[in-house]
């Protein structure tokens, strides 16, 4: 099919549409802010910038270097760290980079298993990491949390040269001090994959674990609102180097200009009152909305979650036939693991909520009861849509004001 120019403008316009309409759920997704949108496509596009602040590859890069500073101390200030790479293009990226950090082909990672919320990353067997390192997971308990006794175990048995604490879905606290002094105990680097709560961590509602940990990787999006991308912090000195040349040469050649000054936006705009207030507002929803699953007869994780994010066990649904029909009322998230599933990963036993999105809209508890509730009578009646309410709804909210 040949598209012209129009098409193409046409099929953003219809793009904008749909996400105006839909009410999204999906934890991995959030709204950027107008500003980090508008930076993100500057004439800084146009620009190669391969290597650090002054000792680039290309001349030019002057102006750039200032951005790519402000960047760093913005980062820096807002995780309370003395080290910041913020070229990654993704948090995977941010993960590899850590390991080749730290780590040498073929030594061993210890990580939570996928069906227990881990991250492809991690060490999934059909991901890159699996491929250059042995890895060894370790499951949630029959309470559905981390268990640190577990853990230790393991480390003593399996002897890893690296922990990762960080996960794709959780809803409970983890004790990083805890997990810190068992890794060094047992001569292990910790890493911690905060992607999913640094929006939380930096506004102070969850433990922050730069102290904790040899190196912090997270992604800018999600709860940090902000454009894709990736950053590594740490406060251990003999790191730095290794990190840098970990990203620059050892991964990528020149960063993405026009997204590091993005990343500059979004580091700012997290590091004040308004931000810890609208983060406060997303755990009030997120607990808000799992209360009405609950209530309904669901099952998820934990009966609490504290941070964005909760599972729901389907019961005897199929995940993806439920996907599938909140789509076409208008609601967007995603099939997911639950732990100890027995089914595979194209149709697993649970569906992933997060509550982000939708606080960016700045809806409260009135609009939030009522989408869990419509998303509970669409699980279980195939007969009633109720798409014309979603539309009701979201141009009550729009995205961008």
């Amino acid at each position: 099919m040949n598209y012209n120019f129009y098409n193409f403008l046409n099929l953003l316009k219809i793009e904008s549409i749909k996400q105006e309409k839909k009410i999204n759920l999906i934890a991995s997704e959030n709204y950027a802010s107008l500003l980090s949108i508008i930076y993100s496509s500057s004439c800084f596009i146009n620009k190669y910038t391969e290597g650090y602040p002054s000792n680039r590859y290309y001349s030019g890069c002057k102006i750039f270097d200032i951005f790519e500073n402000k960047a760093i101390i913005e980062s820096q200030l807002l995780f309370s760290s003395i080290f910041s790479n913020v070229q990654p293009h993704s948090g995977v990226q941010a993960n590899f980079a850590s390991f080749q950090t730290l780590l040498k082909k073929n030594d061993k990672i210890l990580s939570l298993d996928l069906k227990s919320g881990g991250h492809l990353s991690h060490g999934f067997k059909k991901n890159f990491s699996s491929s250059v390192f042995k890895i060894v997971n370790y499951c949630l308990d029959n309470k559905n949390l981390f268990n640190n006794k577990n853990i230790e175990l393991l480390i003593k048995k399996e002897k890893p040269k690296l922990l990762i604490i960080g996960y794709s879905c959780y809803q409970s606290n983890i004790e990083w001090n805890y997990l810190r002094y068992i890794s060094k105990k047992n001569n292990c680097f910790l890493l911690s994959d905060i992607s999913h709560i640094s929006g939380f961590i930096c506004s102070g509602l969850i433990k922050n674990p730069i102290n904790d940990s040899d190196i912090v990787t997270s992604t800018t999006h999600k709860t940090l609102r902000g454009i894709k991308g990736g950053v590594i912090l740490s406060n251990n000195k003999l790191y730095f180097k290794k990190i840098n040349s970990s990203i620059f040469p050892g991964q990528q050649g020149g960063c993405i200009s026009n997204y590091i000054i993005s990343k500059y936006i979004t580091f700012k705009e997290s590091n004040n009152f308004n931000f810890i207030n609208y983060t406060k507002q997303i755990l009030i929803n997120a607990k808000i909305m799992l209360k009405v699953f609950i209530y309904r007869g669901y099952n998820s994780l934990n009966y609490d979650t504290i941070n964005h994010m909760f599972l729901i066990h389907l019961k005897n649904n199929f995940s993806l036939k439920i996907e599938k029909k909140l789509e076409k009322n208008g609601i967007l998230l995603n099939k997911n693991f639950f732990p100890n599933d027995s089914k595979n990963s194209i149709d697993p036993s649970a569906i992933r909520i997060g509550l982000s999105a939708l606080t960016t809209r700045k809806m409260k508890k009135k609009e939030i009861e009522l989408i869990g509730n419509i998303i509970c009578d669409i699980i279980e009646n195939n007969n009633l849509f109720y798409k014309e309410i979603i539309n009701f709804i979201c141009k009550k909210f729009p995205i961008y004001k």
